[in-house]
């Protein structure tokens, strides 16, 4: 689609899909690209991303210096850390000039990226192959209902945030269902008697406490039947396709930081439950002795 037919759903659309909606932006992606420092004489190979709309959306929250590009600067670009240092022998380039092609771009920004990456709005009749969505809490049907008739069914769509926030938050709160277990147990052994059966309605409260904070997948993830086990086994088998392409091909710069995120977050659980047992072996030590 173009930037015009994307400006054209967006004017015509529903109240509901611009509260669920928050933003959206269209983008695509071609690989080497040379992009020059005229001044030094240096040149890189860079991933080039054309992009209609807001730039943070491709890259969130990676930008150090300057600003995004905005649809009314034609002439500004954005470059990765790594693409800055290999022409500029720095990371501070911001309103220094680099050539593509025929065109000469300011840099107005550079983002946190290891790889080589050149970042420019696309002109207005140019189409885009790619949209990435913001729309928190919502679940990718409902997306997909909103954004009817701008995008074409048979098109693929990815949406795996909700999906590994939830790992990453069944991950991150594992110790505490290790320890509720002897806290529950100590309670009750302090407890009068008389009190004691307060002890496993303190444990089904922190159950029920823990799934609420720890299990929040969206709708998609959710089967119409429970007993529907075949929605399981192929949720199973489509997600963990789609886990180890991205882990071998991340496809955007988001996906790369999802994926190192859900890596931080396995590695501090590893380190969290080493610790809870620690202590747990300390107390039943403790006991034995």
């Amino acid at each position: 689609m173009t930037r015009k037919q994307a400006a054209a759903f967006w004017e015509s659309a529903s109240d509901h899909a611009k509260r669920e909606i928050r933003d959206f932006t269209l983008f695509k992606e071609s690989g080497g690209k040379i992009l020059r420092n005229p001044d030094l004489n240096r040149e890189s190979k860079v991933k080039l991303i054309e992009t209609a709309g807001n730039m943070n959306l491709v890259t969130p929250d990676r930008l150090v210096s300057g600003t995004y590009v905005t649809d009314s600067d034609p002439g500004g670009c954005i470059l990765s850390r790594k693409t800055a240092d290999s022409l500029f022998g720095s990371c501070q380039a911001t309103g220094e000039q680099v050539a593509l092609g025929k065109k000469t771009y300011l840099v107005r920004g550079i983002v946190d990226l290891d790889s080589q990456l050149c970042m420019i709005q696309g002109g207005k009749e140019k189409t885009y192959d790619c949209i990435r969505v913001e729309a928190p809490g919502i679940p990718l049907s409902v997306v997909r209902q909103r954004l009817a008739g701008m995008i074409m069914e048979e098109k693929g769509w990815i949406s795996e945030c909700d999906l590994y926030l939830g790992i990453g938050r069944i991950l991150l709160y594992l110790p505490l269902w290790l320890l509720l277990f002897p806290t529950v147990g100590r309670i009750r052994k302090r407890l009068p008697e008389m009190f004691r059966f307060l002890a496993p309605v303190a444990g089904f409260a922190g159950v029920c406490a823990l799934l609420l904070i720890s299990l929040h997948f969206s709708d998609d993830y959710v089967p119409s039947a429970w007993s529907d086990f075949s929605f399981w086994t192929q949720l199973f088998k489509d997600k963990w396709t789609a886990f180890l392409s991205l882990l071998n091909h991340p496809l955007y710069a988001a996906d790369s930081r999802m994926l190192g995120s859900l890596a931080g977050i396995l590695g501090t659980t590893i380190v969290n439950i080493m610790i809870v047992f620690k202590i747990l072996r300390f107390e039943i030590e403790k006991k034995l002795t």
